[in-house]
């Protein structure tokens, strides 16, 4: 190829990146329409008695199983879906520290309809395969009751907020009591 072809050709591709530049654009990523990238995420107060105790507040990504990320509260609201059926997750933090207590929960609500109120047991779900339920320090306590005084009543918002309320978790040794609690969260968005 000829000096000046490869000119001609490099003259050419300058041309063409000038008139993609960022004065043809407002310099917004998709979705965002003010130049940045927001990423939800959601502050999550525990108020755990009987069995243990947990009182604290952490903070998790607002995360929904099967989404890669939420950019909103209103969108952590909607859920996803997984194989074709509606799913919200609670606040997910894998091992977080309150009261310095390791803390990790493990529920989906499915199938899940949108905001709204969601009573029992039954719609409870685990998470990526796991039992629905939460853990205190290395030891289980599962949704999975149905014994006399149980009672569980999960409440998301239209803001991504929401709470779950139980009685009687039962813990997944003998050795344990029951638990009672209220999960509460609220949810706000930050820039990347």
């Amino acid at each position: 190829m000829k000096k000046t072809t490869v000119v001609a050709v490099l003259a050419g591709v300058l041309a063409a990146s000038a008139a993609c530049g960022p004065d043809d654009t407002d310099g917004s990523l998709p979705g965002t329409g003010n130049g940045s990238v927001k990423k939800a995420f959601v502050t999550v107060t525990y108020d755990i008695s009987g069995g243990t105790t947990l009182k604290g507040t952490t903070e998790a990504a607002a995360f929904v199983e099967g989404e890669i990320l939420l950019h909103s509260c209103a969108r952590y609201a909607e859920g996803g879906s997984k194989n074709g059926v509606g799913i919200f997750s609670m606040p997910y933090m894998e091992k977080s520290k309150i009261e310095g207590k390791t803390v990790h929960l493990q529920a989906n609500v499915s199938p899940y309809h949108g905001p709204g109120t969601y009573e029992g047991n039954k719609p409870l779900v685990g998470v990526m395969g796991s039992e629905p339920g939460l853990f205190i320090d290395g030891e289980g306590y599962s949704v999975g009751f149905e014994k006399e005084g149980a009672t569980s009543t999960f409440t998301v918002n239209k803001d991504g907020s929401g709470s779950w309320r139980f009685t009687r978790m039962l813990p997944n040794s003998y050795a344990l009591k029951p638990i009672n609690g209220t999960i509460t969260w609220t949810c706000g968005e930050r820039d990347l």
